[in-house]
């Protein structure tokens, strides 16, 4: 798969809120990740639980959004945009820009900034 059809997949799953299935198809095993934070998780085991904790704290997607991705040989970058209501009440509009490295069809690095 290339970057480009790796980042049309990514971005098609995800839309339809498959974060976890995108994962488990998209992703490498060893895996990096870091929030805009600057929280580091590796390996896909560790992005799944840290995905399945986010997804467990949100009551309802009201909306999401993806813009189309601008690649540059084995990286691409989208800007995502999220409204989010939380089961603690809390509300978020969230609006990044995640930037992806691929290899041989699967993602092997992101981060996200804001």
């Amino acid at each position: 798969m290339s970057t480009k059809e790796t980042a049309n997949r990514l971005i098609e799953l995800c839309a339809k809120g498959k974060f976890l299935e995108a994962q488990h198809e998209l992703y490498d095993a060893n895996i990096i990740s870091i929030e805009i934070d600057g929280n580091k998780t590796q390996g896909s085991s560790n992005m799944n639980a840290k995905e399945q904790r986010f997804l467990d704290s949100i009551e309802k997607i009201n909306s999401i959004s993806f813009s189309k991705p601008l690649i540059s040989g084995n990286f691409f970058s989208v800007i995502l945009k999220m409204d989010v209501d939380f089961k603690n009440g809390s509300h978020r509009s969230i609006e990044e820009i995640c930037i992806y490295q691929v290899k041989s069809g699967k993602i092997i690095f992101e981060q996200f900034f804001s």
